[in-house]
């Protein structure tokens, strides 16, 4: 695997990427991955930060922040600002996506990406059951929940789908030692 080429290291994981891609769409209702896609994205920027597995902890430090960050930018704009007023979520949104900068400032590369995308997964999430909530309140705490377990799940499979697929295919080239006087 060593001597590979990048491209052809691409060219293996496109087919692996694209099987493991149909498999979750279709079975991401019987998982509980209530955003499908989050997992996809966490896959791409578990491979566009490096492919390193020394930042796979911070990455799932950034997710779980963010969909905690999401829960609470939820929770902030139904209960406190104007009820179903974009305004009210985009103040809140804004609040809690500084908030995560703030707190993903010492590992900006790998927290803040998986902050992001775990609060837009959840509200992402949220907004797919708006109107049942609307016409149903009863639903609200189940359809949060599920919404919040389904997140941290799909972007714990995107990380480690890219753990174990793309970590042996792209990961970090050992690097080249250099040659002394007599070699």
């Amino acid at each position: 695997m060593d001597k590979m080429k990048p491209y052809v290291r691409g060219l293996i994981l496109a087919p692996i990427f694209a099987v493991a891609v149909f498999l979750w769409i279709l079975f991401y209702d019987k998982i509980g991955g209530m955003t499908y896609w989050s997992a996809l994205v966490a896959f791409a920027i578990y491979v566009a930060s490096g492919s390193n597995p020394k930042k796979l902890p911070w990455m799932l430090v950034g997710g779980l922040i963010g969909t905690l960050l999401g829960l609470l930018t939820f929770y902030i704009s139904k209960l406190v600002f104007p009820t179903f007023s974009i305004l009210s979520s985009a103040i809140a949104g804004a609040i809690f996506l500084f908030v995560a900068a703030l707190i993903g400032a010492p590992k900006v590369s790998e927290r803040l990406p998986m902050a992001v995308v775990g609060w837009a997964a959840f509200i992402g999430g949220m907004l797919q059951h708006m109107d049942l909530i609307g016409s149903f309140p009863v639903w609200a705490i189940p359809k949060t929940f599920a919404t919040f377990a389904g997140v941290l799940l799909s972007l714990s499979i995107g990380l480690l789908f890219g753990t174990l697929v793309a970590t042996p295919l792209l990961g970090q080239e050992k690097p080249a030692r250099p040659r002394s006087a007599t070699e």
